[in-house]
C-alpha cells in the first residue's frame, strides 16, 4: 500500500526573506520497520530514498510504502526519524509517525486481498487467495482465539453476466456461503455467460466464524466487512458490425453544409469500440463531398464511427438543388464489410408569400397604406432580409415610400407602415401592380397585388327576399347619401351583373300599371321608391338560395367603385299575416307595404282600379214607332251614367306580392292634388244637375205619349198638332181574348226586365216624367206584333 506524504503532513520553513530560493533538505536517519520511504517516478515507479527536499514534498513525489503486510494485525504503527537543514541552519532529529489500519477511510479494500479478476468473454476464471483473501480479519481476535475461528463469505449480490461456482455447485441466494479455506485450497470459479458485456461484479460480506458452529452472519455489523469483487471481461470479436440507422440519410439546405451525426449514420459492434469501426467511401456524391470539420475544403474517403459520434464529419453541398447519394462500406477489421447507400436530400430555398391580400381604397379617397397585413413573405433560408421589387408599376397611381416613388422596398417598410399607394387617375375603379420577392438565396417572380375602390355607401346585411315577390329597394337597403353629400351630386348605380333569379324594374308613368326593366338608377330613384327587384326562383326542396348582383357606383369628382350586394331568397309563405298599412298613399300604380328594415319582407295590400261600366237609360217606348212600318233613321246618342265602384283586394299585383312602401313627399303632394281635383269635378257635376232640375218644363210636342195602347188621361192639356207629323186615329183591338197581354202586363214585364239588368239608370214609367228635349231623342222603331195585333 502506497500513501503520499505532502506538505500537509510535512513542511519546514526558514525566516530568510529569499525563501523561494532557499533549499530545505530532509535526511532519514532511522528508517521505518514495516515499510520504506520512496520517491515516486513516472509511471508510478518507486525508489527508496534517504534524502529529499521540501520542494519534492510539495510536488507529491515522496511517499510511504507499506511492504510487510504479513506481520501486521488489523492495525499497527510505524515511524522514521529525520533531520532537516538549510545551510547554515539545521534542526535536531525529528520523528514522523505512521498509522497502518484496514479501517482507514479511502482504501480500496480492508481485506488482505481483493484484487478482482479478468476473464475472457464466455470463459471461466479461478478466484484464489491471491485475488480474494480476508484472513487479516482474524487480527481483530486475541491471538489465543485465532485458531478457533475461520473466515466465511456470504454473496449478497450475485453477478449479472455469469455465475460463481464452488466445487460442483453454483452460488445462489439460497446457498450463498463459502469459506476462506475453500478459496485457499481449491479456489472458486466465475463463469461468463458469453454475452457482449465488458464488466461484471458481485458483492460479499466476510466475518470470522467459530469452526464448531454453522456459518451464520453476526448480528453486530461492526464484525462484518462488506466489499465488491470486480470482474473485467475481455471481449471476443465474434459479432459483425450492425447498422442501427434504418435509412442512412441527411437533409441539407441548398447551398449549406451539414454535419453527419450518429442520428444519421450509426454502426454498433459490441466487440469493438467506435474507433475500431471504420468507414470507406467507395463512390462519392455528385452534389458535394464529405469532409472533416477541421478542413472543410478537402474531401475525405475514410473515417470512423468515433469521428461521426464527435461531430467531425460534414457534408459540403455545392449549391445545386438536386439530391445525391454516396456508396460506402463499414467493417470492424475482422468480419466482411457491410455495403450501404447514404442519401443526401437537398431542401431548396423557398420564399413563401404568407400575405397577399387585396388593397381597398375608400371611394372619394386616393391614398391607401400598404402594411404587412396586405403583403408579407417568409423564407426557410438563413438570410432573413426580404426585398420586394416592382416589375410592373400600377397604371392608375404610384407606390410611394415617404414622398418618393419607389420600385424596391423591404419587408421592414411594410411592417412599419411606411409604404403607400397613391391613386392619380380618378376615372379608374381598380388597379394592380406586379412584383417579385427575393433574397440573396432565391426569388419568387410574377406576383400580383390587386387594388379596388370600395363604394361609399351603406348596404343591408343578411337581407332575405321571399321568392315570387317584388322587393322595394329603399335607403334601408342601399344608401349612398354620404357620397351624395360629399360630392354634391346624385350618385348613379349601374348594374354590371344582374342577379340570377331576378331583374330590376321601375314604374312606367306613361302607361298606367306598367313596369319596365332597368339596369340604371340613382340615389334619388331609391329615395322616391322607384327601384324594385322582381324575384322568381324555384324553391322546391330548398330553404335558402343565395343570389347577388354587381353594380358600379359613380358620382362627380370621385372614382367609380364596384360593389356586390348579397342577399338570400327564401320560400314564399302565403299563410303569413300581412301588414297592409302604408305610411304614404302609393303614387300611380305603385301599391306597396312597409318592409322591415331588418331585410325580411312582408306582403302588402293593393288597391285595384276598377273597370268603369256604362249604364244605358232604357226608355219604355224603345223600338216602338208612332207610324206604321216606319223606322227613324235619326242617330240618337245613348244616355249613360258612369259610376266608380272601387274594390280593395289583399293579394299580389300581377300574381306577385309587393313589398315596401314608396316613401316620398313628392308622391304625397301629387296624390293630394289628384284627390282635390277629383273632388272638385264631383262638386261641379252635382251643381249642373241641380241647375237642370230647376229649369221650366218645355211644352212637349204631344201631350200624350204612346204607352203600348193606353188611353189619354184627363190631366193632360188638349193636343197641339204639328203640321209636320201626320195624325191618325188608333182603335184598340182588344177582343176580350185572355191570351193577349194587356198594356199593364207589358209594363210590368218591362219593369221587371229592367230591374234585373243591374243597370244604374232607372226606367221611365210614363211620358210625363220625360223632358221635352229628351222626347225628341226617343227611338221610334216598330215593336214586334203579337197575337191578335196588327197595324192600322
Amino acid at each position: 500500500m502506497l500513501q503520499f506524504i505532502n506538505s500537509q503532513h510535512l513542511k519546514a520553513v526558514t525566516n530568510d526573506a529569499n525563501i523561494e530560493n532557499r533549499l530545505i533538505t530532509y535526511t532519514v536517519v532511522d528508517f521505518p520497520k514495516l515499510g520504506r520511504v520512496v520517491k515516486v517516478e513516472k509511471d508510478n515507479v518507486t525508489l527508496e530514498v534517504a534524502n529529499f527536499t521540501q520542494r519534492m514534498v510539495d510536488e507529491n513525489m515522496i511517499a510511504y510504502e507499506h511492504t510487510r503486510t504479513e506481520a501486521v494485525d488489523w492495525s499497527a504503527e510505524d515511524s522514521f526519524q529525520f533531520v532537516v537543514y538549510s545551510s547554515p541552519a539545521s534542526l535536531e532529529p525529528q520523528e514522523f509517525h505512521i498509522i497502518i489500519s484496514y479501517d482507514i477511510v479511502g482504501r480500496s479494500s480492508r481485506l488482505l486481498a481483493n484484487a478482482g479478476a479478468t476473464v475472457t468473454e464466455g470463459e471461466k476464471v479461478i478466484i484464489d487467495k491471491f485475488k480474494l483473501d480476508a484472513s487479516n480479519l482474524m487480527a481483530r481476535l486475541p491471538e489465543s482465539q485465532r485458531l478457533l475461528y475461520e473466515v466465511w463469505y456470504q454473496v449478497t449480490s450475485l453477478p449479472v453476466y455469469g455465475v460463481i461456482i464452488v466445487g460442483e455447485r453454483n452460488i445462489t441466494k439460497q446457498k450463498p456461503y463459502f469459506s476462506q479455506f475453500i478459496v485457499n485450497k481449491y479456489g472458486i470459479a466465475y463463469l461468463h455467460d458469453d454475452s457482449e458485456s465488458l464488466k461484471d461484479n458481485f458483492t460479499f460480506a466476510a466475518w470470522g466464524n467459530l469452526k464448531s458452529k454453522v456459518a451464520s452472519r453476526p448480528l453486530n455489523d461492526s464484525e462484518v466487512v462488506e466489499e465488491m469483487f470486480n470482474i473485467t471481461i475481455i471481449p471476443v470479436n465474434d459479432q459483425p458490425p450492425e447498422l442501427k440507422s434504418k435509412a442512412p440519410s441527411l437533409k441539407v439546405m441548398q447551398g449549406y453544409n451539414a454535419a453527419i451525426t450518429s442520428d444519421h449514420l450509426n454502426v454498433v459492434d459490441l466487440d469493438n469500440a467506435p474507433e475500431e469501426i471504420k468507414y470507406s467511401i467507395i463512390s462519392g456524391p455528385n452534389n458535394g463531398y464529405v469532409a472533416a470539420s477541421k478542413n472543410l475544403s478537402r474531401s475525405i474517403k475514410h473515417f470512423t464511427q468515433a469521428d461521426i459520434n464527435s461531430g467531425e464529419i460534414w457534408f459540403v453541398q455545392d449549391g445545386s438543388s438536386s439530391s445525391a447519394v454516396f456508396y460506402f462500406s463499414v467493417t470492424d477489421g475482422k468480419h466482411r464489410p457491410l455495403y450501404k447507400l447514404f442519401n443526401f436530400e437537398v431542401i431548396p430555398i423557398v420564399i413563401t408569400l404568407i400575405n397577399n391580400t387585396q388593397l381597398e381604397i375608400q371611394q372619394g379617397q386616393s391614398i391607401c397604406t400598404i402594411t404587412n397585413e396586405h403583403l408579407a413573405a417568409q423564407t426557410n433560408g438563413k438570410v432573413t432580409m426580404i426585398l420586394y421589387e416592382i416589375t410592373r408599376s400600377p397604371r392608375a397611381g404610384h407606390i410611394l415610400l415617404g414622398n418618393n416613388r419607389v420600385t424596391l422596398f423591404e419587408q421592414d417598410d411594410l411592417v412599419k407602415g411606411h409604404l403607400v399607394y397613391h391613386m392619380t387617375n380618378l376615372s379608374a375603379s381598380q388597379d394592380s401592380f406586379e412584383f417579385m420577392v427575393k433574397t440573396s438565396e432565391g426569388n419568387v417572380t410574377e406576383q400580383l397585388v390587386s387594388i379596388i375602390v370600395r363604394p361609399l355607401l351603406k348596404m343591408a346585411e343578411d337581407f332575405k327576399i321571399p321568392s315570387g315577390t317584388t322587393c322595394y329597394f329603399g335607403t334601408d337597403v342601399l344608401d349612398a347619401s354620404r357620397l351624395a353629400n360629399q360630392t354634391g351630386s346624385v350618385p348613379r348605380f349601374e348594374i354590371k351583373h344582374l342577379p340570377i333569379y331576378g331583374r330590376f324594374v321601375r314604374p312606367n308613368h306613361m302607361v298606367r300599371g306598367h313596369r319596365e326593366a332597368t339596369n340604371i338608377f340613382t340615389q334619388k330613384d331609391i329615395e322616391l321608391g322607384l327601384v324594385l327587384l322582381e324575384v322568381e326562383a324555384n324553391m322546391t326542396g330548398i330553404d335558402l338560395l343565395n343570389d347577388s348582383f354587381v353594380f358600379i357606383l359613380t358620382a362627380n369628382d370621385v372614382q367609380p367603385a364596384e360593389g356586390v350586394f348579397l342577399y338570400s331568397i327564401i320560400p314564399f309563405n302565403g299563410s303569413t299575416t300581412l301588414n297592409n298599412t302604408c305610411e304614404n298613399p302609393p303614387p300611380l300604380d305603385s301599391f306597396t307595404s312597409v318592409a322591415a328594415t331588418s331585410g325580411s319582407l312582408r306582403l302588402g295590400a293593393q288597391t285595384e282600379v276598377p273597370t268603369l261600366k256604362p249604364t244605358t237609360i232604357m226608355l219604355r217606348w224603345q223600338n216602338k214607332s208612332h207610324w206604321e212600318n216606319r223606322k227613324s233613321n235619326a242617330s240618337v246618342p245613348d244616355v249613360t251614367l258612369r259610376g266608380y265602384v272601387p274594390r280593395v283586394t289583399i293579394g299580389p299585383v300581377g300574381a306577385k306580392p309587393v313589398v315596401n312602401p314608396i316613401r316620398s313627399s313628392r308622391s304625397l303632394y301629387i296624390i293630394l292634388a289628384l284627390s282635390f281635383l277629383a273632388l272638385l269635378i264631383i262638386v261641379i257635376f252635382i251643381v249642373i244637375l241641380i241647375k237642370q232640375k230647376k229649369k221650366p218644363n218645355r211644352k212637349p210636342l204631344t201631350t200624350n205619349c204612346p204607352n203600348n195602347g193606353g188611353i189619354n188621361t184627363t190631366s193632360f192639356l188638349p193636343v197641339e198638332r204639328s203640321p209636320t207629323v201626320p195624325s191618325v186615329t188608333v182603335t184598340h183591338l182588344n177582343t176580350g181574348n185572355s191570351s193577349s197581354p194587356s198594356l199593364a202586363d207589358r209594363q210590368n214585364q218591362t219593369s221587371s226586365t229592367a230591374s234585373k239588368s243591374n243597370e244604374t239608370a232607372t226606367l221611365l214609367n210614363n211620358c210625363k216624367q220625360i223632358d221635352a228635349e229628351m222626347v225628341q231623342h226617343c227611338r221610334t222603331t216598330n215593336p214586334t206584333l203579337r197575337h191578335n195585333q196588327y197595324w192600322v
